[in-house]
């Protein structure tokens, strides 16, 4: 079943990875219906890949490198063989089965395929049931020539990683999950022989079982179960956006997972969950998250869509975009791009932005012979101080002019310097050139 990538440098450890890689990529733009249809199918063709890779992707955990995934990959189909072996030579007692079944106040199949899958899932639970559990398919099941019997293979583990299921069996290595690992595992082996859309999952509060034609399945013990209160009864696909919103295993160091592929996961879960309060939360955090993660990268206008995305109006959320235009601002000024510095302080409704784009382009033009451009500027800012300089700047360039004229009939000729002179130090309301400038004018 398993389909290896030969590329010794792609990051995939298997080409269905490759395939739920690139269903991601584009489910911001796939319709509800359309994402539940192609994860039911990838669900069909290797739940076990589909789980797996999902895990590393969005909940980062650092021993599911590409090696590691290999190998429980092949330990997955390992077990599969076990179990397909395991089912050929046990037989299940029918008439037990159905008055388990109805000891528990449950109605059985009337179809006679469905009781055939009936004692197929029976077959999952006596292979998968911890060796403490008293009841389920005990006594359902005909021992088998097998070295290990029920009970020896899978253990429980509150919160435990998908990956810790997936163990090389033909050690004696103990196959460890919580309820949403083990009911994938029994949704990988049931897709070996039927179609899985057939089941369902029913979730208790806090809790996932597996479910079938009105029969639930508590994979955790090994035991058919009548859980009468219960939140959710919702289709198999589900089962992949409630292991995606379940808790992570504190156990397993994980890596900081990229922002956007944490939307993706989101984008995934919301694509296909009922729970869509949960999810809608989700993905308001993803985009909030993307949102800070673009501001930090300079990348502003992105920012500003991400937090519309968000949808959020609450006091972060309004700081949070008071805070990508500032420093969108401080941005674009230090660029010099005054024009797109006011774009985004038009955004803002921090006054003071205005008034320090003025200032900055004033300082641009001021050092770039600009100076009327300045002037005007620093003037807009309420900059008295240097709107003066910028007259004694441009003072100094006239002065330029006549520096070292002695002769009169010389600086006759630059008469309109001299005026020009006196014009400024007026406006630069400085009295002593004024003085000093009206005695050489007299002399002209």
């Amino acid at each position: 079943m398993l389909e290896p990538i030969m590329n010794p440098f792609s990051g995939y450890a298997d080409r269905q990875e490759k395939r739920v890689d690139k269903f991601l990529r584009k489910i911001a733009f796939v319709g509800v219906f359309e994402a539940q249809r192609v994860l039911l199918e990838m669900m069909q063709k290797n739940m076990v890949i589909l789980s797996l890779f999902l895990e590393w992707k969005f909940k980062g955990y650092r021993y599911l490198k590409k090696g590691a995934r290999k190998k429980m990959y092949i330990n997955a189909e390992r077990i599969g063989v076990a179990f397909l072996n395991y089912a050929n030579s046990v037989r299940i007692d029918e008439a037990a089965l159905l008055a388990n079944v109805r000891g528990l106040g449950l109605s059985v199949p009337a179809a006679p395929p469905d009781i055939e899958k009936l004692k197929y899932i029976a077959l999952i639970m006596s292979f998968l049931r911890p060796g403490d559990t008293a009841g389920g398919t005990k006594g359902l099941a005909a021992s088998s020539n097998l070295s290990r019997g029920p009970g020896n293979y899978y253990q429980y583990l509150e919160g435990a990683s998908f990956g810790k299921l997936l163990v090389n069996i033909d050690r004696g290595e103990k196959m460890i999950g919580d309820c949403n690992q083990i009911v994938t595992f029994y949704t990988y082996l049931f897709s070996l022989r039927y179609e899985i859309r057939e089941l369902q999952i029913k979730l208790p509060k806090g809790h996932v079982c597996l479910h079938f034609k009105g029969i639930d399945i508590e994979a955790t013990a090994g035991v058919f179960a009548n859980y009468k209160e219960y939140e959710w009864l919702l289709p198999l696909v589900e089962l992949v956006s409630t292991n995606l919103l379940d808790v992570s295993d504190f156990r397993d160091a994980q890596l900081q997972i990229n922002s956007r592929e944490y939307l993706r996961g989101s984008q995934l879960a919301y694509s296909i969950s009922s729970q869509r309060e949960i999810v809608a939360k989700n993905l308001s955090v993803s985009y909030y998250n993307l949102a800070i993660e673009s501001m930090k990268s300079a990348d502003f206008e992105t920012a500003e869509f991400f937090l519309e995305k968000a949808g959020r109006n609450d006091a972060d959320a309004v700081q949070l975009r008071e805070a990508i235009f500032h420093n969108a601002v401080i941005h674009e000024v230090k660029a010099n791009n005054f024009s797109r510095a006011r774009y985004f302080a038009g955004k803002s409704s921090e006054y003071d932005l205005k008034r320090y784009i003025d200032e900055r382009e004033g300082y641009y033009y001021f050092e770039n012979g600009g100076l009327t451009r300045a002037r005007e500027l620093f003037a807009a800012s309420g900059n008295s101080e240097m709107v003066k300089a910028c007259y004694a700047k441009e003072y100094n360039q006239v002065q330029a002019r006549v520096t070292g004229l002695r002769d009169i009939a010389t600086m006759k000729a630059h008469r309109a310097d001299y005026d020009k002179m006196l014009d400024l130090a007026y406006k630069m309301d400085d009295q002593s050139l004024i003085e000093n400038l009206h005695n050489v004018l007299k002399q002209l």
